[in-house]
């Protein structure tokens, strides 16, 4: 029986059971509507009655025309409420009998089942012209089209249909699909103007979605935020009042907020955003965390540090909570420091944020941002080219970006550092004074155009920049302590680092961006300590380990400076970071410098005015004399951060003398002594220093006290280039205590140096021209006192011992000049010629 009473079922489910209706042909199931209805069939006969249930209500929703539908689905509700076998349904199978309306009708469902929504509207208009009165074909060209998404053809057919057939028919249930789609048109096309920035297009489209569908809260917040983005205050609050009738609503307390607070009404916005807060069980933590930010926006933008802390107090552990904490606390200490400052920001416009949870919508808010700017693409193309160094392309997407966006403060800011980085400082001044003529107001601005100022010499101007920067009340903190550093008030600079991190001015700030402000302020041992925690927690930066090197050295720790600088090296070797040759060349001088303990220097030179300089020797009144000598010295403590001390002893012989006097060892002169640089910028050198009477022919021992100082560029070994410009001045006085005799020694050479790659890149020959003089006071005739000459010249240096870290550290220098007297003594004029080895 059971199997009989199946087979009976799938056949009439099949249509071959058939029965004629009585007043319209009903037109055949197809699609999904039809596999739906075999589904609820089946489940039907097997006794699955719930799910016959739910498959006969899909199947009544694809096609509401068909009567045996709903037959089947109140038996099989029937069935379930008894759990016993029911009447079978029937299902009926109308026909054609030639209609054309009929035909038409049945292309129309064809087409559609094929998902050919377009032919299927056609089709359905032709049944609806041909049958006017089959409200079948009006639900069928409805739904036809509304998949081929023509919303308002539907619109029109919808209201026809409900003049045709009245309020209580079915398509008053059509009526709601069809604004719901309206307003789900219109909803997308207000998040695509607002993507645009085009606030009025949103706002109207926002405004038609609310009218299609104004019990849908999404809609309506849309609206809002159109209005809002358009400056339209006083029609977003309008929108706002049925939601704020309903209460509890969150994201409508703080958007009357967002608009009190802009219309200077800080105490009411204040209660509003007081209330937003108390709602905690209609918010979820995230939620809660954006509210409190956008809370704290408002308090920074009304100047109220305190209200902004209080605020965030309890939250932690999330970067935008602690760059706002950073702000209240400069604007604190700005406020202890200058008096009470107003809120001198706009608050930021919260944006709204919905996502689907079902059938519905759950919108929330989260902190403002800066709006979308057009020329954001070619800006950020500025960027990264000005990371790679690549200043061409920078300069070009940078101006192309103004271009767009003509007077924005930061890509006028970007360009100035661009033309900076590139050497055109010129450029780069001009752009600068462009800018802040026209309205720039950026303390940023004005200090970079101070700090090419100063790069190009105008020391003047320079400070003018960084002191209209201090008295801007816009400068962060870290701004106003670099300026002052610059302006030579390091106490001061360090005051207000001191006191900024006591106000947690700095919270959020990384190890790495503190460690750079304390080295602008100039707290060296804060600044190493904080890179180096970094590196041990293995946040540093690859290209910050170079400046964590030098921060070790300012602070006096020589090991990891130049532990630090190996580093550098590795990472170099690695391709962790990149540095230019000469960059290279110079940390592993650092290194080579600061792990030297000892060296030694022998020399030979020929004529008495050219002296090897701190050789301690006096020059001596005869203008045809050769001297040779060496030395050796120790550092006792190293390199002491460029304040070393050394302990050394030479020896100087006379080995000719034009004059036929006494030479070679009889002449022989010792010393020992101690020399100390104080200053690390400064190479400046006290010595005192114990002479030693060696041969029978030198003078008697005495002690000797010497100053001397020097200073030189371009003498080093380069990498970058095949030739530059170098120069040195080496002066010297010295005082034999006990014969009361005083000297002095002078010489200064400026020439260009060429590195002979052909035979060797170590070797390198200057041509230069030297002016040098010397002074004997224990010389009876005034005139032979003082000796100035001046001449060309030419050196040539052979560098030597270097490895993969050490730059090198030994060479071989050769120099021949030839003197012409200015002035005084004739040991001034004549052939010099000076051979050094340096170990």
């Amino acid at each position: 029986m059971k199997k009989t009473k199946l087979l009976l079922l799938l056949l009439m489910n099949a249509g071959m059971l058939t029965n004629v209706a009585a007043e319209e042909a009903e037109l055949p199931l197809s699609g999904p509507a039809y596999e739906m209805a075999d589904a609820a069939y089946k489940s039907y006969a097997r006794g699955d009655y719930a799910q016959a249930v739910q498959q006969a209500k899909e199947a009544v929703r694809l096609r509401p025309d068909v009567a045996r539908l709903r037959q089947l689905q109140a038996q099989a509700e029937a069935a379930q409420r008894s759990q016993q076998p029911a009447a079978t349904p029937v299902p009926v199978k109308a026909k054609a009998a030639g209609n054309p309306a009929y035909s038409a009708a049945d292309k129309a469902y064809k087409a559609y089942a094929a998902k050919n929504y377009a032919g299927a509207v056609s089709h359905a208009q032709q049944a609806v012209r041909l049958a006017p009165a089959n409200s079948a074909y009006w639900t069928l060209l409805i739904n036809s089209q509304l998949a081929a998404q023509r919303l308002n053809d539907a619109d029109q057919s919808v209201n026809e249909a409900l003049q045709r057939f009245g309020p209580n028919s079915s398509f008053a249930r059509q009526r709601a699909v069809v604004n719901q789609g309206l307003a789900e048109q219109a909803g997308a096309q207000t998040y695509q103007a607002l993507q645009e920035q085009d606030f009025t297009r949103a706002a109207n489209a926002a405004q038609r979605a609310v009218s299609y569908a104004p019990e849908r809260r999404v809609y309506r917040l849309l609206l809002v935020q159109s209005l809002l983005s358009a400056n339209r205050l006083e029609e977003a609050e309008q929108a706002l009042a049925p939601l704020l009738q309903k209460g509890n609503d969150p994201v409508a307390l703080v958007w009357r907020g967002y608009i009190r607070q802009r219309q200077n009404q800080r105490a009411a916005a204040s209660a509003d955003f007081t209330q937003a807060l108390s709602l905690r069980g209609e918010l979820t933590t995230e939620e809660m965390v954006n509210l409190r930010l956008i809370v704290a926006d408002a308090g920074l933008s009304a100047g109220e540090p305190d209200a902004t802390l209080e605020v965030l107090q309890t939250l932690d552990g999330n970067a935008a909570v602690a760059a706002r904490k950073r702000s209240a606390a400069e604007l604190r200490l700005r406020q202890a420091q200058q008096g009470n400052i107003a809120g001198n920001t706009a608050m930021p416009l919260p944006s709204l944020r919905c996502r689907s949870t079902g059938n519905t919508e759950v919108c929330s808010l989260v902190p403002g941002a800066a709006p979308a700017d057009p020329a954001f693409a070619s800006a950020d193309a500025a960027y990264k080219a000005l990371a790679k160094n690549d200043y061409p392309l920078a300069l070009g997407k940078a101006r192309e970006a103004l271009q767009q966006s003509p007077g924005n403060p930061a890509y006028q800011l970007l360009l100035v550092n661009i033309l900076s980085r590139d050497g055109q400082l010129d450029a780069a001044e001009r752009e600068a004074t462009l800018a802040l003529e026209q309205g720039n107001r950026d303390p940023e601005l004005r200090a970079q155009r101070g700090r090419v100022r100063q790069a190009l010499g105008k020391a003047s101007s320079a400070d003018e920049d960084f002191k209209q920067v201090l008295q801007s009340q816009q400068a962060s903190l870290p701004l106003q302590i670099e300026m002052l550093s610059r302006l030579g008030q390091r106490d001061e600079a360090r005051q207000r680092f001191n006191a900024g991190l006591e106000a947690g001015a700095f919270a959020g700030m990384s190890k790495v961006e503190l460690a750079y402000l304390a080295a602008t302020a100039g707290d060296s041992p804060r600044a190493y300590t904080l890179f180096d925690q970094s590196y041990q927690e293995g946040s540093l930066p690859p290209a910050a380990i170079p400046d964590t090197g030098y921060a070790a050295l300012n602070a006096r720790r020589d090991p990891y400076a130049s532990t630090y600088f190996r580093r550098t090296v590795d990472a170099v070797d690695r391709g962790d970071i990149s540095l230019a040759p000469q960059q290279l060349f110079e940390t592993r001088r650092a290194i080579a410098d600061i792990e030297r303990t000892w060296g030694a220097t022998a020399s030979l030179n020929y004529r008495g005015a050219s002296l090897q300089p701190g050789s301690g020797i006096a020059p001596s009144g005869t203008n045809n004399s050769a001297q040779i000598g060496g030395e050796v010295y120790w550092r006792p403590f190293g390199y002491r951060s460029g304040r070393p001390i050394e302990v050394y002893a030479s020896v100087f012989e006379t080995v000719y003398n034009k004059d036929h006097s006494i030479t070679g060892a009889p002449t022989a002169q010792g010393g020992v002594g101690v020399r100390w640089k104080p200053f690390s910028e400064t190479n400046l050198i006290v010595a005192l220093q114990r002479q030693i009477k060696i041969g029978s022919a030198s003078g008697d021992g005495d002690w000797l006290a010497r100053l001397a100082y020097s200073n030189s560029f371009g003498t080093d070994l380069r990498v970058d280039q095949p030739s530059w410009w170098s120069g040195q001045i080496f002066g010297e006085v010295g005082r034999y205590i006990d014969h009361e005799q005083t000297y002095s020694i002078f010489e200064g050479q400026l020439g260009r140096t060429y590195r002979l790659d052909q035979i060797n890149p170590k070797l390198t020959v200057t041509p230069h021209l030297v002016i040098g003089s010397d002074f004997n006071s224990s010389l009876k005739a005034p005139a032979e006192k003082t000796a100035i000459g001046m001449g060309p010249g030419v050196n040539v240096r052979y560098w030597f011992r270097e490895d993969h870290y050490k730059a090198p550290q030994s060479y071989v220098d050769f120099s021949l000049q030839y003197r012409f007297k200015l002035w005084g003594d004739d040991r001034a004029e004549g052939v010099v010629l000076r051979t050094t080895f340096s170990y």
